[in-house]
């Protein structure tokens, strides 16, 4: 007999189903019952029907024989073994790609729309779904090529349908014939042999009762199912929820078109071949679930007390909302956590706040998103395998199979083996930091680690740490030397059985199951299930895809066809979930089947675009293919479109949602995502929403600390507590930020009670200032010295932020070294190019202006092949990239060289040294203050290198300036030079004065300026705005602006003499204007005028005792222990904007006790004025 039930969605259909199961298991124990349920709740249907038996036997448990609990492929595998038939070897979707991906290479040029395009893995997947569909529907494709070639019906089918089957024909045939060969199994295989048994041995099924609940579709091959089973079972009884309860004539559009659509299909094939079938409508009682429901059909209006929609202020904020709401029903109401399920469109937005809010709370939980393999560590190592057969030496993927932790040297796992791997794990770091700082890649890997130290880029390369580079060497050489032979091997073998042999040996000898079978039983005994399942469950998967391979590909063995199906397949693959406990909340996504049994159903992340879940992803027969092929399609052979049903279902599957729960249904939307985009509501919720007459509860992060109202606030503050732990943050947050209240006062010492030490760190988390405190100066000694040695850059650096000073020059934190060619690294090669360039004309007492352009090219060639050969540049050199660098920085030396060259013409001024050190030991002396804060007994040495000093030796005196290189446009900036953060040119100019007898031999020794040379090949813009532009207003060309010389001249800080300038610039005999100085120029009383940044002799001693003043104050504080979060800021430009400790400072602006230094605009005459008051204050 053959039994329709339907019911309203909000009937208890499956709890019906599961009744009337266990009542005939117990009444015919001796014959086979069966419930059939989407994979997704047999192990809650099985849980719910052997309770139901337990229940009818008046026992609280109980076993059974011969009930079953099945999914559709469950019940194929249940008959094969009861007719002790053995099916082919199931075929991987992976093993099916490679497969395929032959085939396309093999007919490419019969094939149409694959002749000229590549296949890609995207393309591939979809190819083979749709082989799937059509061997699923028991499509003939040729038979139907033919009738669309048919002159009646062509013009029907479109080019591009056409063309799709065609290339579908010639693939699947082969296909069909490659899996028979090999006897293969393809994943639809299941239900086709599982109709083909039952078909042919009806007296499997004709003795058993057969229950199925819970679906509103059938595949083809579940729906033939169905039909065999109701033409041979003893009793078929199946269960629907309809809109109503009621079987209509199903049309497209309406609410349940797709339950309806089956149980037509069902009863019309009944009718059709004379079975005896009657339907069965249950009883609906009311209910709040069955009113929720009928409301979302626009049937009536009921009060919907049992809905509440929710508008949260971010998804943290609904991930409380869910967690505090079921603390409250557990504990006061004494409901059980398995009374509740949360359900999201997308669960994966929601990982990071569920799960860790749900454990804070102390609520157990069931989380059915399947985990993806790709991330596991065996998974990682055969991805990088593949990589390093690739490109050996590929150096992220050997550190990758390092950092796995699989493939551990014996000798450091003798002994204490925890201890072991942790000095392992120390190593592979500084194996990576050395490899990184030597750019070490591709063929470098199989030199010795002592090959690459003469560079001298970190500490490793010193003689001192040779022991600790020799322990790294021997690990370098225990990777190296086993993956290049395992490339070897497996490069140069043919066979694939004995390729594959090599390549298990390899993972079995270096003890990488061993391995995994540790973390196993470690995860076992420290009672994590979960985790000890995933190593058995990875290493299960490995040796399918093995067996899978050597059948799809026994004898040519493809090294790259072979990574490339392992990594496809692991791509895929998910781990298998149990729950840990039967008491727990679970955690799915919406539009997955259910059971029933839930008292409270949540509903999170219901916004815009993500409810209702219309499906867009493409298909290699697109909704408008399937279309046009309608006509060719019969009953029994068809394609369905599966997107258009899914879309189609999308009410009724929000419906199903909705009846889910007995008592309760919350819906909740984020107005904010994890990016702080606005999001809106779901038009489902926005439907809702009227329903209800705009009755929303707004979730906020935190209490609202602006209410007034003590009461009012004492009820938004109880909303957001829970356990002890997890209530302390709020009650901390509300403490500090409301008034004086006894009630959070309570509170907060109720829950210190509980949470004693948590309340002591939450305290001391509310209380945190991120700013640094001082140190005492006899620690600061121990970190500087009594007396301090420093540059100017250093210096610079406190007063960009004194903080930053201390961690870079106090506690000597470097970011990572690496072997990258970056804008200090040029800036070095630029400053070595000219360094050389003066020496070697010194040495061959040679004048650049006396050179031709060709001879300072061949020049610069000679100091570039000495540069290159430095073991730094040799080391740079090791990448082709930073080759091509070089030959852009040489033409931009090339460039500002041979400017200076014909600007040398018509100045006298003469470079006389280059990288001119300063400081102790060095021929120039530097700048020693005496530390007035330490009465004299303490002082600053000052040592750096200026990158060029030129001098004039005149009839009256010796000029000298110096020239600093600069890869970025760079001016003299009063404000920062004021403030300390641009000591530079003023501190230099003040080093040459102090050694004026040195440089002046005893003459007259005066100062020029100090000037910027940009090293730049930058042009001029054709139609700049800017006074830069090629042309003027009547688009006259400006000449002295081709090629950018202009970008070329000197800038800086000017001693405002007039006079000295034009003994060294011979254009200023002609002309007003300096073509080697930028911004000089003569007016017509032969002055400069007032120029911020010309200064007079006495104003230039003043910015030099000024700029000792500064260097005083730093030097002093920096010795006391002074440490301050202070950068400076001016305009856009910071003192964090290009530092390396961010992640240290953790500055924010929004806190109270967290600003910016800011510098104020400044004129010649303020920084005169500062200048004058600071140096009053220093008598």
């Amino acid at each position: 007999m053959i039994k329709i039930i339907t019911g309203r969605q909000s009937d208890p259909l499956q709890t019906e189903i599961i009744g009337r199961a266990a009542r005939n298991y117990l009444a015919q124990p001796g014959k086979d019952t069966f419930i059939i349920v989407p994979n997704h709740i047999k192990f809650n249907t099985e849980v719910s029907a052997i309770g139901k038996v337990a229940q009818l036997q008046g026992r609280e448990e109980t076993s059974v024989k011969n009930l079953h609990v099945l999914s559709f492929s469950r019940l194929a595998w249940f008959f094969f073994k009861k007719a002790d038939l053995l099916m082919p070897e199931s075929l991987d979707d992976a093993a099916a790609t490679m497969i395929l991906e032959q085939i396309i290479d093999k007919r490419r040029d019969e094939l149409l729309l694959f002749k000229n395009s590549h296949a890609n893995s995207g393309m591939i997947k979809q190819v083979y779904s749709t082989i799937l569909q059509v061997h699923t529907g028991q499509l003939d494709l040729g038979n139907l090529l033919e009738r669309a070639a048919d002159p009646a019906v062509a013009l029907d089918l479109d080019n591009e349908t056409r063309d799709k089957l065609h290339d579908l024909d010639l693939i699947y045939q082969d296909f069909l014939e490659i899996v028979s060969e090999k006897h293969f199994a393809t994943k639809d295989e299941l239900n086709i042999q599982l109709n083909q048994l039952l078909a042919s041995r009806p007296d499997l099924v004709s003795q058993a009762s057969f229950y199925v609940t819970d679906f509103s579709h059938f595949s083809i091959q579940e729906k033939m199912t169905m039909q065999l089973l109701a033409a041979f079972a003893s009793e078929m009884t199946f269960a629907f929820k309809t809109a109503d309860g009621s079987v209509i004539e199903p049309a497209a559009g309406e609410y349940d078109y797709v339950v309806q659509k089956t149980i037509k299909d069902l009863t019309g094939y009944f009718s059709a071949h004379d079975f005896a079938w009657e339907r069965e409508k249950i009883a609906s009682p009311a209910s709040p679930a069955r009113d929720l429901n009928q409301a979302w059909q626009g049937q009536g209006q009921p009060d919907l007390n049992n809905l509440q929609l929710v508008k949260a202020d971010s998804r943290y904020a609904e991930a409380y909302f869910v967690a505090r709401t079921i603390y409250d029903e557990v504990a006061l109401k004494g409901c059980q956590y398995r009374d509740f399920l949360v359900l999201a469109p997308n669960l994966q937005e929601y990982e990071t706040y569920l799960a860790p809010i749900l454990r804070q709370n102390q609520i157990p939980f069931f989380d059915d998103l399947q985990q993806q393999m790709k991330y596991h560590p065996l998974v990682l190592l055969l991805e990088n395998l593949g990589k390093l057969l690739q490109q050996a030496g590929d150096t992220p993927a050997l550190l990758s199979i390092m950092k796995t932790r699989l493939l551990i040297p014996d000798w450091y796992l003798e002994g204490d083996a925890e201890a072991g791997e942790a000095a392992y794990l120390r190593d592979i770091d500084q194996l990576e930091n050395f490899a990184l700082a030597h750019g070490i890649k591709y063929s470098l890997w199989q030199k010795p680690l002592k090959d690459f130290t003469k560079a001298q880029v970190i500490a490793l390369d010193q003689e001192q740490y040779q022991k600790w580079l020799d322990r790294l060497d021997k690990l370098r050489d225990f990777f190296v030397s086993k993956i290049s032979r395992l490339a070897r091997q497996l490069k140069s073998e043919k066979d694939s059985m004995t390729a594959v042999k090599l390549f298990f040996d390899f993972l079995v000898k270096n003890g990488v199951s061993a391995r995994l079978e540790a973390w196993r039983l470690k995860a076992s005994e420290s009672g994590d299930l979960q985790q000890a399942q995933q190593p058995e469950q990875c290493w299960n998967l490995l040796l399918s895809l093995l067996k899978d391979y050597l059948l799809v590909n026994p004898e040519n063995f493809a090294w790259a066809d072979f990574f490339k199906m392992l990594t496809a397949a692991f791509s895929q693959a998910n781990f298998a979930t149990i729950p840990a406990s039967l008491d727990a909340v679970t955690l799915s996504e919406y539009g997955m089947v259910q059971t029933s049994g839930y008292k409270q159903v949540f509903i999170i992340g219901a916004a815009n675009g993500s409810l209702p879940q219309i499906n867009d992803q493409p298909n290699f027969l697109t909704t408008e293919n399937l279309a046009s092929l309608a006509d060719f399609f019969d009953q029994d052979a068809y394609l369905e479109d599966s997107q258009q049903l899914r879309n189609l279902d999308q009410e009724y599957q929000f419906g199903n949602a909705l009846a889910l729960a007995s008592d309760r249904v919350y819906i909740s939307y984020p107005v904010i995502n994890s990016n702080n985009d606005l999001l809106d509501p779901s038009i489902y919720y926005k439907r809702l929403l009227k329903l209800v007459n705009g009755r929303e509860y707004r979730q906020r992060d935190l209490p609202d600390i602006a209410e007034k109202d003590r009461t009012e606030f004492a009820r938004q503050l109880l909303l957001f507590l829970t356990s002890p732990r997890a209530s302390l943050g709020y009650l901390a947050y509300a403490e500090e930020n409301s008034a004086q209240s006894p009630l959070v006062a309570k509170l907060v010492e109720l829950s210190r009670q509980y949470e004693e030490e948590k309340a002591e760190e939450i305290a001391e988390g509310m209380a945190y200032d991120n700013n640094p405190q001082d140190i005492s100066e006899d620690l600061a000694e121990r970190l500087y010295g009594k007396d301090l040695l420093s540059s100017v850059s250093q210096l610079e650096s406190y007063y960009q932020n004194s903080f930053e000073y201390f961690l870079n020059y106090g506690l000597r934190l470097r970011p990572r070294a690496e072997n990258e060619l970056n804008a200090i690294q040029s800036g070095n090669y630029f400053h070595r190019t000219f360094e050389l360039l003066l020496k070697e004309m010194q040495k061959k007492n040679i004048e650049i202006d006396k050179l031709s352009e060709l001879d300072l090219e061949l020049l610069l060639k000679q100091v570039r092949s000495e540069i290159l050969q430095e073991p730094l540049y040799q080391q740079f050199l090791r990448d082709p990239f930073n080759e091509y660098l070089f030959k852009v920085f040489d033409k931009t030396t090339s460039k500002v060289a041979q400017s200076y060259r014909r600007k040398q013409q018509e100045n006298k001024m003469r470079a006389t040294y280059g990288e001119l050190a300063f400081g102790p030991a060095e021929k120039l002396a530097g700048l020693v203050l005496p530390l007035k804060k330490f009465a004299g007994q303490r002082k600053i040495s000052l040592r750096g290198k200026i990158d060029r000093v030129d001098l004039f030796n005149g009839d009256q005196h010796v000029l000298g300036q110096l020239i600093d290189y600069k890869s970025s446009d760079h001016s003299f900036n009063l404000a920062r030079f004021a403030s300390g953060v641009d000591l530079q040119m003023i501190a230099y100019l003040d080093v040459l004065e102090k050694n004026r007898d040195l440089l002046a031999g005893g003459r007259q020794f005066d100062l020029l300026g100090a000037f910027y040379q940009y090293v730049t090949r930058k042009l001029n813009s054709v139609n700049s705005s800017s006074t830069g532009a090629l042309f003027d207003s009547k688009l006259q060309l400006k000449e002295n602006l081709l090629g950018g010389e202009d970008k070329l001249k000197l800038s800086g800080v000017f001693v405002s003499e007039p006079a000295w300038y034009q003994e060294v610039d011979k254009a200023l005999e002609k002309k007003a204007t300096s073509s080697v100085y930028r911004g000089l120029k003569l007016n017509k009383s032969g002055g400069f005028g007032k120029k911020d940044n010309f200064f007079s002799q006495d104003e230039m001693r003043e910015l030099l005792e000024y700029v000792e003043a500064l260097i005083e104050d730093a030097a002093s504080e920096i010795l006391s222990g002074q440490i301050a979060l202070n950068p400076f800021r001016q305009g856009n430009n910071t003192g964090l904007a290009f530092s390396d400790y961010k992640d240290i400072f953790y500055f924010d602006q929004q806190l109270p006790t967290n600003s910016y230094r800011d510098l104020p605009n400044l004129k010649k005459a303020d920084l005169l004025a500062l200048v004058e008051k600071r140096l009053r204050q220093r008598e």
